[in-house]
């Protein structure tokens, strides 16, 4: 059941970090609307597009061999943990306006950050080895 908790939250963490990414690469102009993030310098908001790319291929690693990788479930969590923490601080300086839109996804990305460290301090739930048969076939 954790496994595809963990899957779960993979998914939305990718969706998440790559619709930022796709954003802020190729859509900038569409920030401040859709997030209330004020595009003050084109310049920075591209790098960290590139940046999101990154962890939205960390996100893919995961999900697609995730008792191999489950150590980077760490880096997830942190990636949400910011996620929440970085536009809190900025709201508490009057950077950015506290709308539904800055505050709504905070839980969120908490949420996601637990089902993460969770996922990373608890083994994995292993299937009992299937059972091959041992008769022999006839020549």
């Amino acid at each position: 059941m954790l496994e595809r908790i963990v899957r779960i939250a993979l998914v939305l963490g990718t969706l998440i970090d790559g619709g930022v990414a796709i954003l802020a690469l190729f859509f900038q102009s569409l920030l401040a609307p859709l997030f209330d993030i004020p595009l003050k310098d084109p310049a920075i908001t591209t790098i960290a597009g590139g940046e999101f790319v990154v962890v939205t291929l960390l996100y893919l690693a995961l999900l697609r061999d995730l008792e191999r990788y489950r150590g980077l479930l760490w880096l997830v969590a942190l990636d949400q943990v910011l996620a929440a923490a970085l536009p809190a601080y900025e709201i508490a300086r009057g950077h950015v306006v506290a709308t539904w839109k800055t505050l709504g996804p905070i839980p969120i990305s908490l949420i996601l950050a637990t089902i993460f460290v969770v996922g990373a301090t608890r083994k994995a739930e292993r299937l009992p080895p299937r059972r091959v048969s041992r008769q022999r076939r006839p020549l």
